[in-house]
């Protein structure tokens, strides 16, 4: 999952980054709309793709204690990217 965040971080460095940080923010609604997943993670999320930057992204999640970026990477609203990585 580091490996995928790592190329997430990439992206966000590329004209892609808005549509790729506003397909994330539907996802998160997704999760609160249907109570998908803890707020915790919603809460974490928002505060990432709200900020719109990847130094955010890369010191919320790149750079996290090792047991909670484990916890966000395995409920990321950027796994609509993952097919791109096969």
């Amino acid at each position: 999952m580091q490996s995928f965040h790592q190329y997430v971080y990439a992206q966000l460095s590329t004209p892609r980054k808005d549509d790729i940080l506003q397909r994330a923010a539907q996802r998160i609604s997704l999760w609160k709309q249907n109570k998908l997943c803890s707020r915790y993670y919603i809460r974490f999320w928002s505060s990432v793709v709200e900020a719109g930057d990847g130094e955010t992204f890369k010191a919320k999640v790149l750079n996290a204690s090792r047991r909670r970026s484990i916890g966000m990477m395995q409920n990321t609203p950027f796994s609509f990217l993952m097919r791109e990585r096969r």
